[in-house]
């Protein structure tokens, strides 16, 4: 299983979010952790849900458990064909990182 993160745009929600993340010990950097960051994101959340994705809500944002990487791809379809934008990027853009 995969766990990937979802936000709203509010960068603080990403930094909230990355406050009690765990950064790897061999960590020299150069770290990135991919999420989704949506327009909409109640609404995201309500549809993902419906669809059967299960969710964890946290203070900052959710996250979603998948069985494969395929669901990425699935989910980003889904979220645009419901006409929530949505971008799968870096969201540790909130660390310092030197």
């Amino acid at each position: 299983m995969i766990t990937i993160a979802i936000f709203p745009i509010d960068s603080s929600c990403r930094a909230e979010y990355l406050e009690n993340f765990q950064i790897p010990l061999n960590y020299m950097s150069d770290f990135s952790l991919m999420g989704f960051v949506v327009d909409r994101y109640n609404d995201a959340i309500t549809l993902l849900t419906s669809s059967g994705y299960p969710i964890t809500k946290l203070p900052s944002g959710a996250e979603i458990v998948l069985q494969h990487s395929g669901d990425l791809l699935e989910i980003q379809n889904l979220l645009l064909k419901n006409r929530i934008q949505c971008h799968y990027s870096d969201i540790v853009d909130s660390l310092y990182q030197a």
